[in-house]
């Protein structure tokens, strides 16, 4: 603890300075809040409930430097254009930037902790006007119990080794899906752990992936306390179906840019030492290490309070779809599989209290609303639907069908004590392959009868409209063929001299691979030609509805 604030100072120092050079460079450039009013006469205007203003931020919240981006999207008036847009991006109260030359787009870089209420203003052709509001949260990483920006380091490859027994390792091998956990010594970035659990972990990645299972590395299972840079577990995926191990690092990448509290990414290798024989370490390969969802994610994101709250997993495979149907009052009205609910709670166990979980149900599918107002007003109450909207905008841009609502699985529920409302937290992201798949609704197989917060939140007409924004800047800003191409081009030269030193990646090498040794050099092109053909598709779906909402 004592090292990393030594150092945090002057790295955050340094990137204070940087964001202070990029900020004078777009104040130059017209993006930011440096634009004053025309001295020009203004025509009196009036508020009028025929004209629509619509605010969205990208993202919304984040650690600083934080760059938004701000969209107008969705604004209308009754009877006449839009004629100007204007923005009070330092939330000051005062509006300072005038985005009209723009559409009503904007971007302001926060270099300052806080909570920011930013206002837009959009006035039409007769003078009428209307306004909508926008918060902005930005934090400072000292606020953070974890250094997440040296642990997931994006300009590097880190190294994780694991040394065992051979007895040990056996028995891991002897049944992988019982997932037997069995003592280590670990080195991981650097720094020495001793008696770690290692296990091997998932469910379809695990049994489908050869040689290259995906792995858990628990700090104190043996060792009560022990932690590694404040972390007590490590997460290693093995990129299952992808061959351009590109995938999960950008999907995660891409729903922290649209504001869902996602976790970090980071690549690592990772190298096994059977400590009872003559033989070197063995190679296994590069892996995606993410950041485990637990109580300190929870606090470092919601704050130190909210993390005793219900934490719910769903794992289709495991225990059945999290699908948020009502089924009846009682936590054991509910489907079962392998003898679990499928609302798995990950911490609280002891207390076997699901009456938060079962009202959420309740909320969603099992209450007759007398208007969409009603309706609007309870789900609001029980579910941050603003973070569900953004969820689902990444997910249906990447064509993620393994999620739900398709699937009702890999995703979190969080019951934020603080709020009490249930926070939607993704897992376990991956692109689909199909660029014309629709904007809303299903493209892949649906392995669950219904999704009613999916069916119940599209049928509301304001919630399409700031669904459809946040597509649009999701399409300006992150899933560009530009911008998708640069970074994926850094991750794999990256990535590519680990995939072949020493005896290779197992996933492309030696027995038992999940892909041949080419895939890796020519799927990494498959997304650029993806991302250029949805990106085409989505833009022109968008382009068909006038109003800028979906109907």
């Amino acid at each position: 603890m004592e090292t990393r604030r030594d150092l945090r100072p002057s790295k955050w120092r340094r990137r204070l300075e940087l964001a202070a050079v990029v900020l004078f460079a777009l104040a130059g450039a017209g993006l930011l809040a440096a634009q004053a009013w025309p001295a020009r006469p203004r025509p009196a205007a009036t508020a009028s409930p025929e004209v629509f203003a619509q605010a969205s931020a990208m993202p919304n919240q984040g650690w600083l430097p934080l760059m938004v981006h701000f969209s107008a999207y969705g604004s209308h008036s009754s009877g006449a254009a839009i004629t100007r847009y204007e923005w009070d991006l330092d939330g000051n109260g005062s509006p300072d930037y005038d985005a009209t030359a723009q559409g009503g787009y904007a971007s302001y870089l926060y270099s300052k902790p806080g909570t920011y209420t930013i206002t837009l203003r959009v006035t039409d052709a007769q003078g009428r006007y209307a306004t909508d509001q926008v918060t902005v949260q930005v934090r400072h990483p000292a606020a953070s119990s974890v250094d997440y920006w040296t642990i997931f380091d994006d300009s590097r490859v880190g190294r994780i080794d694991i040394a065992l027994a051979r007895s040990d390792w056996q028995r891991m091998w002897a049944d992988p899906e019982a997932k037997v956990e069995v003592p280590a010594d670990a080195v991981i970035l650097g720094e020495r752990l001793e008696d770690v659990g290692f296990r091997m972990r998932g469910q379809f990645s695990l049994r489908e992936s050869g040689s290259k299972k995906p792995w858990s590395i628990d700090t104190d299972a043996y060792v009560d306390g022990q932690e590694f840079r404040n972390l007590r577990r490590l997460i290693l995926t093995n990129n299952i179906g992808d061959p351009s191990m590109l995938k999960e690092k950008l999907a995660y990448e891409m729903m922290r840019f649209a504001g869902v509290p996602a976790g970090h990414v980071a690549y690592v290798e990772l190298w096994i030492d059977i400590t009872d024989d003559a033989a070197p370490p063995l190679y296994w390969g590069i892996y995606t290490m993410i950041e485990r969802v637990d109580a300190k994610y929870l606090a470092n994101r919601f704050g130190p309070a909210s993390k005793r709250g219900n934490l719910y997993k769903a794992s289709h495979a495991q225990r059945g779809p999290m699908d948020l149907v009502y089924y009846g009052d009682r936590i054991e009205d509910y489907p079962t599989q392998n003898g679990q609910y499928a609302y798995g709670k990950m911490n609280n166990e002891e207390e076997n209290d699901y009456s938060d979980i079962v009202d959420l149900c309740r909320v969603v599918d099992g209450t007759a609303y007398a208007s969409e107002a009603e309706y609007v007003q309870a789900l609001e109450a029980a579910l941050n639907v603003d973070t569900f909207l953004r969820y689902m905008a990444v997910v249906n841009i990447l064509d993620n069908w393994d999620s739900y609502p398709n699937t009702g699985n890999n995703y979190y529920l969080f019951n934020n004590p603080v709020s009490g409302r249930f926070e939607w937290i993704p897992w376990d992201l991956t692109w689909g392959g199909d660029a014309r798949a629709p904007l809303l609704g299903s493209s892949g197989p649906g392995l669950v009868q219904r999704a009613p917060l999916y069916d119940g939140v599209f049928q509301v007409q304001g919630y399409r409209s700031q669904y459809t924004a946040y597509v649009d800047l999701l399409l300006r800003y992150w899933f560009t063929p530009d911008h998708i191409e640069e970074v994926a081009r850094r991750y794999h030269r990256l990535i590519a001299p680990y995939v072949t030193q020493s005896s290779g990646d197992r996933a492309f090498y030696g027995d038992r691979p999940m892909f041949p040794p080419e895939s890796f050099q020519h799927d990494w092109q498959d997304l650029l030609r993806f991302t250029s053909e949805r990106s085409r598709y989505l833009r022109e779906r968008l382009n068909e509805g006038q109003d800028h909402r979906l109907k």
